[in-house]
């Protein structure tokens, strides 16, 4: 893949938004990489140089679309998670954002560079917005000291894509109902 800072920003942005309308209006299985270029007015070569995967684009058309501020001067880890995730819900109710999770997840299941970009992409470049203020929470002595980071992290995460796969509400209840399940202090050492 291209380094991305050697692309052109007008290109980029029409193919993003290209890749965001089109998931929009006809839905993540049924957008190809011709559609996408043939909006963005690009070659199909152009999209392949910079992401080497339908995958990888849409994981940063998803990433640009859901940007979570972080809130630094939240000392309650309980306040602190419930914010990021209504933050989180309404940026999906306000996006395509959720259509493109699920497809991503559902290719992920049949094709290796689409697990590849989700895992790398979304897993591991999005996961410590959740899980680096509840380790800083434990250093800080404000959540038990058998709490499990990666657990409820991972927790948040699976409560949230079941609902994104099972069509369910991703609201604010919901969020609270996370925090809740998530924050209860059971689990192995904080780590």
């Amino acid at each position: 893949m291209a380094d991305p800072s050697r692309r052109s920003p007008a290109k980029q942005a029409a193919i993003v938004a290209a890749a965001a309308q089109l998931v929009a209006e006809i839905g993540y299985a049924a957008v190809t990489i011709e559609a996408i270029a043939a909006r963005a007015g690009v070659g199909k070569q152009t999209i392949y140089r910079w992401w080497d995967s339908k995958a990888a684009l849409y994981v940063e058309v998803y990433s640009q679309m859901v940007q979570v501020d972080e809130f630094p001067d939240m000392v309650d880890p309980r306040r602190y998670m419930g914010a990021i995730l209504r933050q989180v819900f309404d940026l999906y109710a306000a996006t395509s954002a959720v259509p493109i999770l699920a497809g991503l997840i559902s290719d992920a299941q049949r094709d290796d560079v689409a697990r590849h970009a989700l895992v790398h992409g979304l897993i591991g470049g999005r996961g410590p917005v959740l899980a680096q203020p509840l380790r800083q929470a434990c250093r800080d002595g404000r959540l038990p000291a058998d709490f499990d980071v990666d657990w409820a992290a991972e927790m948040a995460v699976a409560l949230i894509w079941k609902r994104v796969l099972s069509g369910g509400a991703l609201d604010h209840a919901f969020a609270d109902r996370i925090v809740a399940a998530v924050l209860s202090g059971e689990g192995g050492p904080c780590r």
